[in-house]
């Protein structure tokens, strides 16, 4: 008796009660359902021993990161209904070029990312791959510190941060309270001993500190949206594009539309984590890790989508660059009462920021090895080495984060190359380079090729010169 891979599926997914069958059919059932699963693990990585429900929480943890606050202001200049629109197509771009690194990946029998494109480019394909990296690891790291700074000391001319609110100094010019200053104590008391740890396990359960940090950011800001609703005292939102956000002329709307792009795209880059997820995912198959692409998408899309139009309903077209920067207790304080503003507020940001320091040392980790696999020809330096390295990008992050304090030009421009390169450059490509791809794909991977270099040419372009 010969089965399709359909009917195998169904004879194990489906209760017994509704068929009938002897111990014949079940035996050749079986039979051929195990013959499938193993050529699919023999085609597959190593097999893992983490659960799809645990694979899809680590997915989606490297998903949610800095780009979730900005994507209100991307929707109060696109307006809700084009904002939502681009967002669904990013969404599904996202979806198919990480199911395109899968299918890649199980062609080409490679299970990381630097292999994978070595096989299909060779050592110019993996080094390019390699700066990518570097290049949206670093911008992600400078952009984490500069929200740090944002939610610690807060920005001009409010300086509304929890140390500034703590001692009642609302000023840049105070040292022990500046940015420069405190940052660099986080960097010295926190992230240093955090980039000093060689077991990366110990960082692990920070990844589902991040959604919950997240989720809870999402559900405050909803809610309060909610009561402004119930209050009618929603902001100036628009349905529509904003022109006062996005430009007077033709060319300007469509340059500044264009340069939104990169920064929605960078709030679902996680490519380069999820090949190592499918090498630890148990029992892997093509149909598992698809679940886990899914599912992991679908939650980091309702919390962002929920985010930012909860944002733009609340604070319209005054969004900042970085939303905890409206979270301010005074701005809060006018939907619900100033102690429950003020504890909303405090909570927030101290638990985003603990979230971000923790998220830093993840990024730092990659970064790290990258770096001295370039430039040492291994994954990680021994004795004081190690150390040496880590504190070096720390320090060199630091500077450029205290020289570049915008988070909305940093996450431009490492959008419109970094990650738009390694979600959807090098995947498209990739798909486009296996044998076998039908036309579909090789559509959709053109598509995300062609889209791709657009937004990094149009992207820099604004962010260096327009901007």
């Amino acid at each position: 008796m010969t089965q399709s891979k359909k009917d195998v599926e169904s004879h194990l997914l489906e209760p017994e009660d509704h068929y009938n069958y002897d111990d014949s059919d079940y035996e050749d059932a079986v039979g051929e359902a195990a013959e499938y699963y193993r050529q699919e693990i023999q085609n597959g990585p190593s097999n893992g021993n983490v659960r799809l429900n645990h694979s899809t929480a680590a997915l989606a943890a490297t998903i949610v990161g800095a780009g979730i606050v900005a994507l209100p202001r991307a929707f109060a200049a696109l307006g809700l209904i084009p904002g939502m629109a681009i967002f669904m197509v990013i969404f599904g771009l996202a979806m198919f070029s990480l199911s395109a690194l899968i299918r890649a990946a199980t062609s080409a029998e490679c299970w990381t990312y630097d292999e994978l494109a070595n096989s299909q480019f060779g050592k110019v394909g993996a080094r390019s791959l390699d700066f990518a990296i570097i290049a949206n690891n670093s911008g992600s790291m400078i952009i984490y510190l500069i929200i740090m700074g944002d939610v610690l000391v807060g920005a001009p001319p409010h300086y509304s941060g929890i140390i500034t609110n703590l001692f009642g100094i609302h000023s840049g010019d105070v040292w022990w309270v500046s940015r420069p200053f405190v940052m660099a104590i986080v960097c010295v008391a926190f992230l240093g001993p955090l980039v000093s740890l060689r077991n990366l396990k110990m960082l692990g359960p920070m990844s589902t500190v991040a959604v919950i940090v997240a989720g809870c950011l999402v559900s405050s800001v909803a809610l309060l949206a909610g009561a402004a609703g119930f209050e009618g005292k929603l902001g100036d939102f628009n349905w529509l594009p904003n022109k006062a956000l996005l430009g007077d002329t033709v060319s300007e709307i469509v340059i500044t539309l264009l340069s939104i792009l990169p920064v929605i795209t960078m709030s679902f880059v996680c490519h380069y984590n999820l090949l190592p997820v499918a090498n630890n995912l148990e029992r892997f198959t093509e149909r598992r890790i698809s679940m886990v692409i899914r599912r992991a998408l679908s939650i980091c899309t309702v919390l962002f989508s929920v985010l930012a139009v909860s944002g733009v309903l609340l604070f319209g077209s005054s969004t900042e660059a970085n939303i905890l920067l409206n979270l301010r207790p005074e701005a809060v304080e006018e939907y619900i009462s100033p102690v429950a503003a003020s504890l909303l507020c405090f909570a927030i940001r101290l638990a985003y920021c603990v979230c971000l320091m923790s998220t830093f040392a993840m990024l730092n980790w990659a970064l790290r090895e990258t770096l001295t696999n370039l430039i040492f020809g291994v994954r990680m330096l021994q004795g004081n080495g190690f150390l040496w390295k880590s504190y070096a990008i720390v320090f060199v992050e630091y500077l450029v984060s205290i020289l570049f304090p915008n988070v909305w030009k940093a996450m431009s421009l490492t959008g419109a190359t970094a990650a738009v390169y390694v979600s959807y450059i090098l995947p498209g490509a990739l798909i486009l380079s296996v044998h076998g791809s039908g036309m579909k794909d090789n559509i959709l991977g053109g598509v995300c090729v062609v889209l791709g270099v657009i937004m990094s040419v149009v992207g820099v372009v604004k962010t260096l010169f327009l901007s």
